[in-house]
């Protein structure tokens, strides 16, 4: 089994990556999925030795090319025109430490604010800020340019993707948002269902009356809103009442596999999908169909950020169910709020093992307090 653990640049170069390689090493880590482009973030940080927090907006950790469309990563302020992405990959070629691109495709609220038009649109014509349309060509264009950048630029095992698909709803609670009704899952999802020309034309394209899903999206919305409709109505059930919308929902998922396949043929490392980000049950929710993808992939990444092994197992079994031919690699959250003791680290590492789970990641070096890596270091003992 190999280990690995989440990082942002600013863990390895205030630290220093040399002593960051070293501690990892002891932990029994031996590959960095270092975040390379990445959503806004405020981070607590533990055992930082120049800083307890940090704020950063949607930003890249390198200077990108001038090879991009409309859409350009916006490199990090804080860089003050350094390269970190550079810097970083410099130090490790000299170490035993493998170098992955952890990399955020669509969760984008800088470059959402900046064009509107290139979001997700919900039923009622909003933009959704923080998530960008993977059914809008600019985007599509965006995220190869982006991984090509990515390919070239350094040495990476693998590439890892985290939100390229059609994120939903409130974006994991975006900024200071406000939300007074209880939408449930059936209304948060229908919220975030794209209703952008892209995704009108691509489902128009097929039959579907995209006029009549939209105002089905939009009076249920607005029942479950008024409490005429139950924020637990069940999802199974009202997707076979309304089969049109089912279809339309389902018309993304082909979008996505397609958009992937240009992506396999842009990447020469390995290349992988995050999935799981709420549960693995509703992958289908961003638009993934984990069947389809895994022909594109060289794994899937599990995140299941459980509490006990059982929960991690679920997920991880729920997964295969969903993806059967598809190299499954789960990450987990070894801390507040989901583990609080070193025993259940253990547990879950065990427990992959005997699935014979070829692969763990950590979220995150530098997010976790040095009591919880000394719980990593515990449990992956076993099996260094």
């Amino acid at each position: 089994m190999e280990f690995a653990a989440w990082c942002f640049p600013w863990d390895l170069l205030d630290e220093g990556v040399e002593n960051v390689v070293d501690r990892l090493a002891d932990i029994g880590i031996s590959e960095v999925n270092l975040a390379t482009n990445y959503h806004h973030v405020q981070a607590f940080l533990p055992h930082n030795p120049k800083r307890r927090t940090i704020f950063a907006r949607s930003s890249s950790y390198f200077q990108p090319t001038d090879d991009y469309g409309r859409l350009t990563p916006i490199p990090y302020e804080g860089m003050n025109g350094d390269d970190w992405l550079e810097r970083i990959d410099s130090e490790l070629a000299t170490t035993d430490l493998s170098l992955n691109s952890w990399t955020v495709g669509c969760h984008n609220s800088r470059l959402g604010l900046q064009y509107p038009d290139v979001t997700l649109q919900t039923p009622y014509g909003d933009s959704l800020a923080f998530g960008l349309c993977p059914s809008n060509p600019s985007v599509q264009e965006y995220l190869r340019s982006l991984l090509t950048d990515l390919d070239e630029r350094a040495s990476f095992e693998r590439i890892e993707l985290e939100s390229f698909d059609y994120f939903h709803g409130r974006g994991f609670g975006w900024h200071h948002d406000k939300f007074h009704t209880d939408l449930g899952r059936l209304g948060e999802f229908l919220f975030g269902l794209c209703f952008c020309d892209h995704c009108q034309a691509t489902a128009s394209s097929t039959g579907i009356d995209t006029k009549a899903v939209r105002k089905t999206c939009v009076a249920t919305i607005n029942a479950i809103a008024e409490g005429i409709l139950p924020a637990d109505f069940d999802l199974t059930s009202w997707f076979r009442a309304h089969p049109d919308v089912a279809e339309y929902t389902a018309v993304r998922t082909d979008t996505l596999a397609n958009l992937f396949a240009e992506f396999r043929a842009i990447v020469e490392a390995d290349l992988g999908y995050y999935a799981g980000l709420i549960n693995i049950a509703d992958t289908w929710m961003h638009g993934a169909d984990l069947s389809k993808l895994s022909s594109h992939l060289d794994f899937i990444t599990v995140t299941a950020y459980e509490s006990s092994s059982t929960a991690v197992l679920d997920e991880f079994r729920t997964a295969h169910t969903l993806a059967p031919d598809a190299e499954l690699h789960v990450g987990i959250l070894p801390g507040h709020p989901v583990i609080h003791d070193p025993q259940s680290v253990a547990e879950i590492i065990d427990a992959l093992a005997n699935e014979g789970v070829p692969r763990v990641s950590f979220y995150n070096y530098g997010l976790l307090p040095e009591r919880n890596l000394n719980w990593i270091a515990n449990a992956t003992e076993p099996y260094r």
